[in-house]
């Protein structure tokens, strides 16, 4: 495999039960093809050869394809775009092996989804720095075929190793249904989204030293602790001063506490039980089947990685359910996430463990959420919406976990470095306003 670009076609299999959708098979051979910079370049020359460069090619030749942005406001870090293809009818169809993503679907496909980097250079830039970009492409390379938790199947992916550029063509999930983020799901679509994510937890708890997750993106790193921190406060300085109403007193406290703890609150989540962890996992990434099974599928993997398995737990249920529903059922939620774990094999880990676990993690939304406000002067609609709403959530949520107690009560040498420099923000916004 090249150094500078690497390609994987991951073919979607038939449904069987909680079985995933997705095989692959690595063809270096493939023909070589450039990564379209927007949709605008995506071409039916493009299409026609990145499914010809898969396992099972199709014979039909393609006639049109039209392409629909439908990314925006999802608060992701590139493009998605829908293909509609128009296929010449008058020539055979697939091989009868083709690809395909359920046992009715052998005709060839209507629409397909491409994924590609960001328009924007700041956006790239921060992708390439996080490996968001790779994380996903990796994701599929290793781990794809191995979770047991649906993901979409994939025709063809490039990735450039030293731009960090990529596409993935994926299965179009367009007949499943979505969720409303901002309208939050239900008590029993969050169940649903609960016992899979428990099910892929379950599969890797404590196992995160084997292969193939050691070489996996480790979101637990010391490294990233400062560098965390400090983006951290910068941006807690600005969610403040746009969004100041939407704290109480108690919680700014909380939030600037957490600001100037959060180096010894990472290390405490590193010690904890590790599993590979999706990263992102709110309904925006999910969906439901409707045939009355159980499924559910997870797209957008860029932040996938081994952590703390209840910060998948916490981010869903504190950013993707009203303030009164999550109240209302989270507790039952994480006994129930606790007894699927169970379920899937894992030992000493008590319910109890599990809930103080669940707390402490209640702290994740809030970290994503105050470094999303911090650049809201940039972002718009319903992007801006998601992240308001996702900050009130998080807001009530460290309130009612009382997050304080997770708190080191010495305050030493970091910590007052870490308030000296939240003062120097502070400062530094506060002259630039004038």
């Amino acid at each position: 495999m090249s150094d500078c670009l690497s390609r994987v076609q991951v073919v979607p299999r038939r449904l069987s039960g909680n079985s995933r959708i997705s095989t692959r098979s690595m063809h270096p051979t493939a023909a070589d093809l450039s990564i379209p910079r927007s949709g605008g370049a995506i071409t039916v020359e493009w299409i026609q050869s990145a499914l010809a460069a898969g396992v099972h090619p199709p014979r039909q030749d393609l006639k049109s394809v039209r392409i629909e942005e439908i990314g925006v406001g999802s608060g992701i870090l590139g493009q998605v775009l829908r293909c509609h293809l128009q296929w010449d009818s008058d020539q055979g169809g697939w091989h009868e092996r083709q690809p395909m993503s359920r046992e009715a679907d052998r005709t060839t496909p209507e629409t397909l989804i491409v994924k590609l980097p960001s328009e924007k250079a700041k956006n790239r830039r921060l992708s390439k720095r996080l490996a968001l970009y790779r994380r996903e492409y990796e994701f599929y390379r290793r781990l794809g075929t191995r979770v047991p938790l649906r993901t979409p199947g994939v025709y063809h992916a490039q990735f450039e190793r030293r731009s960090h550029r990529f596409a993935l063509v994926l299965e179009d999930l367009g007949g499943m249904e979505v969720v409303d983020q901002v309208a939050g799901a239900t008590p029993v679509q969050a169940r649903r989204a609960i016992r899979a994510l428990a099910r892929m937890h379950g599969a890797f708890w404590n196992r995160t030293h084997e292969p193939p997750l050691a070489t996996v993106y480790d979101s637990t790193n010391p490294r990233l602790r400062p560098v965390v921190q400090a983006v951290y406060l910068a941006s807690l300085v600005r969610t403040l001063a746009h969004f100041g109403d939407l704290f109480s007193s108690t919680t700014r406290q909380l939030a600037e506490a957490f600001g100037m703890h959060l180096t010894d609150v990472a290390a405490t989540l590193a010690a904890c039980p590790q599993t590979f962890t999706h990263g992102d996992y709110r309904l925006d990434n999910l969906f439901f089947a409707q045939d009355g099974c159980d499924d559910v599928v997870a797209i957008d993997w860029q932040n996938s990685g081994r952590n703390c398995g209840l910060f998948d737990l916490a981010y869903f249920l504190i950013g993707n359910l009203t303030v009164p529903v999550r109240r209302q059922i989270e507790r039952e939620i994480v006994e129930e996430y606790h007894d699927a774990l169970l379920d899937a094999g894992t030992r000493d880990f008590s319910r109890d463990e599990c809930w103080r676990l669940y707390r402490l993690n209640s702290l994740g939304p809030l970290l994503t959420n105050v470094i999303a406000c911090g650049g809201l002067d940039r972002v718009g609609g319903r992007s801006r919406k998601l992240i308001e709403i996702g900050l009130t959530r998080s807001l009530a949520a460290i309130e009612d976990m009382e997050v304080a107690e997770y708190f080191p009560r010495r305050r030493g040498a970091a910590y007052h470095a870490s308030r000296l420099a939240y003062r120097a923000y502070r400062a530094r916004l506060n002259a630039t306003a004038r």
